[in-house]
C-alpha cells in the first residue's frame, strides 16, 4: 500500500491539484491524508474524485466546532496509523500507533517517536512558509518494511528512510 500526506495547503488549491495528481499517477498511491489547513481544501479534493481521509486544522472552523474528529486511527496494511493536524491533537491512544502523521509546523520531518515511525510531510503553501520549501510525503508498506520519503514539488526526494516492520507491528490486533 502506498499513502501520500499532505498539509496545510492554505487555499492553494491548484499546487494541492497538481501534487494530488503527482501522488495518484506517478507515485500511485492508494490514499491521500490531508492533514488540515484547510478542511475545505480536502473536501475539493474528495469531489474531485481521490480516495482522501481529512482532518481539520487549527485554522478551521471544523477544528473549532468539534463536530469533525480532530484525528483518525486506521489500520492500514496491518499497521495502526494515526493522524491529526497537531501533535496535541493525538489521543492517548494513538500513540500505540505504528505509524503517526502530524502538520501544523510546515516543517518536514521523519523520525522514530518511541516505537512509532512520524511523518509530518511539510506544507503545500506556494514558497517558503516558516523557512521551509513545499512538500509532501509518501509511505509505502510492504510485507517486511516502511518505506517513508519526503519530496519537494519538483519531486526531488530531499529524505527517505526504510524501517523494518516490527514484531509489535505484526502482532495480532484485537478485533473491535
Amino acid at each position: 500500500m502506498i499513502v501520500g500526506i499532505m498539509s496545510d495547503t492554505h487555499g492553494n488549491r491548484r499546487l494541492m491539484h497538481r501534487i494530488a495528481e503527482t501522488m495518484v499517477h506517478d507515485h500511485h498511491v492508494d490514499l491521500i491524508v490531508h492533514l488540515g489547513d484547510n478542511f475545505d481544501d480536502a473536501e475539493e479534493l474528495l469531489m474531485a474524485g481521490y480516495a482522501v481521509d481529512r482532518v481539520p486544522g487549527l485554522w478551521c472552523a471544523e477544528y473549532r466546532t468539534g463536530r469533525i474528529p480532530k484525528s483518525m486511527i486506521r489500520e492500514l496494511d496491518g499497521l495502526r496509523v494515526a493522524w491529526a493536524h497537531a501533535e496535541q491533537d493525538l489521543p492517548a491512544k494513538a500513540r500505540k500507533a505504528d505509524i503517526l502523521f502530524t502538520g501544523h509546523t510546515h516543517h518536514p520531518v521523519v523520525e522514530k517517536k518511541g516505537a512509532a515511525i512520524h511523518l509530518n510531510p511539510g506544507h503545500l503553501i506556494s514558497g517558503s512558509s516558516r523557512g521551509a520549501q513545499p512538500s509532501y510525503g509518501l509511505v509505502h508498506i510492504a510485507a517486511d518494511h516502511v518505506r517513508v520519503a519526503i519530496v519537494d514539488i519538483g519531486g526531488r526526494v530531499f529524505v527517505e528512510r526504510r524501517f523494518a516492520r516490527s514484531l509489535q507491528a505484526r502482532r495480532e490486533r484485537p478485533s473491535r
